[in-house]
């Protein structure tokens, strides 16, 4: 079984069927429904096959890959089955299940796991559906389907899925999609053979009540934090990129004149492995795959070893290798450096003096030089765009968010950034673009004091967050934060699940309570908060 995905439904629950394949018995055998070979040439293929799990006229979904090392990247769809009678709105009365069987190599992606999605009204199998609105199962990076264990079955609420867009009593039908992603594979190359039957899903028509999350205030400090939101793959960066396309130093930095790109941390204090990518890319253009798809890039990584363990810093290069991304970059120019600091916090510099001459600083001083090879430096000539984006790093890493006061980058041709977001009012969209973030709403600027952090753990079906100055009674009514907002021209962040686990949203000062709990009324110095299902009124 997979660790941590099984589920107990009580017998007092009964369950509904909604979707099924009804084991596929209606598809003719042979090629079925859709699939992306995103990385290529990993002879990929879907089939119909009979029999399937239980032998008889049942048959199986089968997927046969031979892994093109040393990445992995694709994506499979079914035909879409119609929905029936899913009346109940919560994800987490709603279980996927079906019975699966692994042939050939034994551990799908050691990196990121198996990607399970459902996508809800498709007219046609699509393998691109992933990209748009869908329910994304993360966190399988750690399970193992053993190969030669026969079928198996699994059991997962939606609940554990990661929903992009999908309400379940407005979705006619849905497609199935099985992916996997991992850079690198390392899987040995060895064919892979994957067969899936029985698959429904069942909904509980007598539910209990939903659980009351667990909710945490905590005080925000002004600057801009950047969450890990993503959690379909470690790799992936949430960040902003320069909208200046003149920000390379070749040709400009010299002794005297240097060429410096700075970033200081408020806080850093995260699991090993995340990480801060400063990415320099020729002409890059703008989203979240431009450093994917672009041919060079320069990658200065800095690293948190995770607490006592302190950070590292590195910088390597990709040159004429297009598609390639955090793995490409594999022409190391700044061996992993090691520095003192146990968590992050403070400027970190890197220092051009020439083409090909420069430096990389730490907070606590440790610094190490580098020249670059002429030829490569020739290539990172203007126009060049800057990207700060974080990764995971690891499974530990969804979630997890880095503070940060000011970057700087002085002496290049174009526009000299000084941006000290503690200053702010309002992240500048004429100096950063955060489309670069695979997840909108992942840049969040703290623009004023007091404000707050409010987080809660999922599923919080049916829950809204409200507030209040005193837990006495009279007057002081329990409200929404944007009710007080509506005020002061503030809104609260949208609540979005950051990583697998939490719900975030910032409160900044003008949705906080005051004193007699009207519009616009005198600033209570207190503030209290909690979850109430239904959510409030107003």
């Amino acid at each position: 079984m997979i660790a941590g995905l099984s589920s107990l439904i009580a017998a007092t629950h009964a369950q509904q069927v909604v979707w099924s394949t009804t084991n596929f018995v209606a598809d003719p055998i042979g090629s079925y429904g859709a699939l992306v070979d995103f990385q290529g040439g990993e002879s990929l293929a879907v089939n119909i096959v009979s029999p399937g799990e239980g032998g008889g006229s049942s048959q199986a979904l089968e997927i046969t890959c031979v892994p093109n090392q040393p990445n992995i990247n694709f994506q499979t769809t079914t035909v879409p089955y119609p929905c029936s009678g899913n009346t109940n709105a919560f994800l987490s009365n709603y279980t996927l299940s079906f019975d699966m069987q692994v042939s050939g190599t034994n551990n799908l992606s050691p990196v990121n796991g198996l990607q399970l999605s459902l996508f809800p009204n498709q007219t046609t199998a699509n393998g691109y559906a992933v990209f748009g609105s869908h329910m994304l199962l993360p966190n399988t990076a750690t399970n193992v389907f053993i190969a030669g264990a026969g079928y198996q079955h699994y059991s997962i609420p939606l609940s554990s899925f990661q929903n992009s867009g999908v309400t379940m009593m407005t979705t006619t039908n849905f497609s199935f999609g099985f992916g996997d992603v991992a850079y690198p594979a390392n899987l040995g190359g060895g064919p892979l053979t994957i067969d899936i039957a029985n698959l429904q899903i069942t909904m509980n028509t007598n539910p209990p009540p939903p659980p009351n999350p667990l909710l945490t205030m905590l005080p925000a400090k002004r600057g801009l934090r950047i969450f890990q939101q993503a959690s379909d793959a470690v790799y992936t960066q949430e960040g902003m990129e320069s909208v200046d396309i003149n920000q390379a130093w070749v040709g400009l930095a010299t002794a005297n004149t240097p060429v410096s790109y700075a970033i200081a941390f408020q806080d850093f204090d995260t699991v090993a492995n995340y990480t801060m990518n400063i990415q320099f890319v020729p002409n890059a253009g703008t989203g979240p795959y431009a450093v994917y798809g672009a041919a060079n890039d320069l990658l200065w990584r800095i690293t948190s070893g995770g607490g006592a363990s302190g950070f590292t810093t590195s910088l390597a290069f990709k040159t004429n290798s297009p598609a390639n991304v955090n793995g490409g970059e594999t022409n190391v120019v700044v061996a992993t450096m090691a520095t003192t600091s146990t968590n992050g916090r403070g400027t970190w510099t890197l220092t051009f003096t020439s083409d090909t001459n420069g430096t990389v600083t730490a907070p606590d001083g440790t610094s190490a030089s580098f020249v670059l090879d002429p030829n490569m430096a020739a290539q990172f000539a203007n126009p060049v765009n800057i990207f700060f984006g974080t990764s995971a790093g690891a499974t530990g890493g969804y979630g997890q968010f880095t503070d940060i006061s000011r970057i700087a980058v002085t002496n290049v041709g174009g526009v000299n950034i000084n941006d000290d977001f503690t200053s702010d009012t309002n992240l500048d969209t004429t100096v950063w673009d955060t489309t670069f973030s695979r997840d909108a709403g992942s840049v969040i600027l703290v623009s004023s004091t007091p404000s707050y952090w409010v987080n809660w753990n999922i599923p919080d079906d049916g829950f809204g967050l409200e507030t209040k100055a005193s837990l006495n009674g009279g007057t002081n009514l329990w409200f929404s934060p944007n009710y007080y907002g509506s005020g002061t021209a503030s809104t609260n962040s949208i609540p979005t699940l950051m990583g697998t686990t939490l719900k975030w949203t910032l409160i900044p000062s003008g949705c906080l309570p005051t004193v007699d709990g009207t519009v616009g009324g005198t600033p209570s110095p207190n503030a209290f908060f909690r979850l109430s299902a239904p959510p409030p009124s107003k």
